[in-house]
């Protein structure tokens, strides 16, 4: 009985692995934001980054300018379309089932690379693909968070520029630069469209301070040691029950020490298994 039901548990673990399923919700593209499906051929961050050196060069861009991190904003907003992206079942079904059962964060990819099998990322997952490339062009940069949402500010010549590839804001250079709007969450609303967005309340709040992350960080290392961990374990964990049918161990006192037991009148214990 023990046997059939440690068979049946290594079964249960290993079956996930079979699905390539997204367990979660997955949004669709609303076909108001940017988004060119001919873009799926970026699926790597080297991909996306030579495609907008090769924009750069065209325009005489310079890789370390505003006018850089700007178009690179514009590339990734071609590229996605909003909505995380989770694992799949095959990916990492431990992750996948806490995301949907316990907390949605644990199942949302954040290694930049995961994210690029996707044609949708959220606001973070989009922010974690600029700050690699932006990472590489050796420009500095740093998270700017809201109650409700998440974008970057670079900083270039001495001033911080605000950037948001996800919600994608009608917003010219100047009216980027935080001397604009000083971290007044309020002062950007105007620059979205509010017939996509009826929630801007509710994305940056009333009457509030956005935050910012420490400069150049690399991001989410908590979830990212998480998924590391959890990716190994959904591989591996149905072989415990396996091991425990084929592997039991049997420990046995040695003749000596039975001997030496005998002379002080101590009976031994088996602890055979």
């Amino acid at each position: 009985m023990q046997k059939t039901l440690l068979t049946a548990l290594a079964i249960l673990l290993f079956l996930p692995n079979l699905f390539n399923t997204d367990i979660h919700t997955l949004l669709s593209y609303d076909k108001k934001e940017k988004f060119n499906s001919q873009f799926a051929y970026l699926n790597s961050i080297d991909k996306l980054e030579k495609h907008t050196d090769s924009l750069a060069l065209k325009k005489n861009i310079s890789f370390n300018s505003f006018e850089y991190a700007a178009l690179l904003e514009s590339v990734v907003e071609d590229r996605f379309y909003h909505g995380f992206s989770h694992f799949s079942l095959s990916e990492n079904w431990i992750a996948a089932v806490c995301g949907k059962w316990v907390e949605e964060g644990l199942g949302c990819k954040v290694q930049p690379e995961a994210i690029m099998q996707h044609s949708n990322a959220a606001c973070s997952q989009q922010s974690i693909v600029m700050m690699t490339i932006l990472r590489n062009k050796n420009i500095t940069y740093r998270n700017v968070g809201f109650p409700h949402h998440y974008a970057l500010e670079v900083l270039i010549n001495n001033n911080w520029y605000f950037i948001d590839a996800d919600m994608e804001p009608v917003i010219t250079k100047e009216q980027r630069m935080m001397s604009s709007w000083n971290h007044q969450n309020d002062q950007l609303k105007k620059y979205y469209d509010t017939n996509r967005f009826s929630d801007l309340d509710y994305k940056f709040g009333t009457g509030l301070t956005a935050t910012t992350g420490p400069v150049n960080e690399v991001p989410a290392l908590n979830a990212r040691v998480f998924h590391a961990t959890t990716t190994l374990l959904s591989k591996i964990l149905w072989c415990f029950p396996l091991l425990l049918i084929f592997f039991k161990p049997q420990f046995s006192f040695s003749p000596v020490f039975r001997l030496n037991l005998k002379r002080r009148n101590v009976a031994p214990v088996s602890l055979a298994v």
